[in-house]
């Protein structure tokens, strides 16, 4: 069977490097991802919180060629560097980022995907993106050489497999230091560790996951009666607001909202709307939760 690829390019993601022989050690006790769960051919979500285990850096994190490879939305890659000096303190470590970073995005059928594992080099990288898994595989390859131009199209071919697995990136469809790693579904995609030891903000994390605090906000699909306003449009029932709208393509969003919320309106059929368009929900692939979960 031929293999059925599509080519999304990005021009919008840096990649830093962390190396040297307390690497491991040193983002193990910082970031949310369980470095050990790391493996050569894939890449798992990650995040710095804040000591009150809010989301201040959203990112991919991969391993090869003796590297950790974080890939980040260029616009912060900077900020996260200096944070990352900040904690580093006496660790025999390395952090340099990548200023020229070129990612293309394949997607294909499931039954036909298989690891790419082995084929990094100095210039480009190649890793199975672990956040989506239902359907077909995503694989990113990162080139480090002089930055091409992504068409909106590619953009919104990318779009469309965000919303269809939840996938919500800072900067778009969210704003880092307003969300819990639990609102931005971290919990289901691989972006918590919740058998590691301590790590920044994970005394939060843990009583969300373990005990009464319940996550009430949830990345959700939302789908109009008609095309969808703009990214930041309030969620809103009876004039008050339960939730934003991120990415929109067409009729579909990613929506950040009040889980809670969405199953008593529903159930007492109450309308739901963004700027006058009625909204319904559904959940994204690589969920386990459901809207009665509160």
């Amino acid at each position: 069977m031929t293999e059925n690829y599509h080519l999304f390019p990005l021009n919008d993601r840096a990649v830093i490097n962390i190396s040297g022989p307390d690497a491991t050690r040193f983002l193990q006790n910082i970031i949310t991802t369980d470095i050990e769960e790391i493996s050569h051919e894939n890449m798992l979500p990650g995040a710095l919180l804040s000591p009150q285990g809010k989301v201040l850096f959203d990112f991919l994190i991969g391993y090869g060629n003796g590297l950790f490879f974080i890939d980040i939305r260029n616009t912060i890659a900077n900020a996260l560097i200096e944070r990352l000096n900040l904690y580093k303190l006496r660790a025999n470590i390395k952090i340099h980022e990548k200023k020229c970073v070129i990612v293309h995005i394949f997607q294909k059928n499931a039954i036909n995907f298989k690891s790419h594992q082995g084929k990094q080099n100095d210039n480009t990288l190649i890793f199975n993106d672990k956040r989506i898994t239902k359907g077909f595989g995503v694989i990113r390859m990162y080139h480090i050489k002089n930055q091409e131009e992504a068409t909106t199209n590619d953009r919104r071919n990318w779009d469309i497999i965000r919303i269809e697995n939840g996938i919500a990136e800072s900067g778009i469809d969210f704003e880092l230091g307003d969300v819990f790693p639990h609102d931005i579904n971290y919990d289901q995609i691989n972006g918590l560790s919740f058998k590691k030891g301590c790590y920044i903000g994970q005394e939060i994390v843990s009583r969300m996951q373990h005990r009464s605090m319940i996550a009430r906000k949830r990345v959700l699909i939302a789908e109009g009666n008609s095309s969808l306003p703009l990214v930041g449009s309030t969620i809103e029932a009876k004039g008050k607001p339960i939730g934003m709208l991120g990415t929109v393509v067409g009729k579909k969003a990613i929506a950040i909202a009040r889980i809670d919320r969405i199953k008593a309106l529903v159930n007492a059929c109450i309308p739901i709307t963004s700027h006058g368009v009625l909204l319904t929900f559904s959940l994204p692939n690589n969920v386990r939760f459901t809207l009665s979960e509160s």
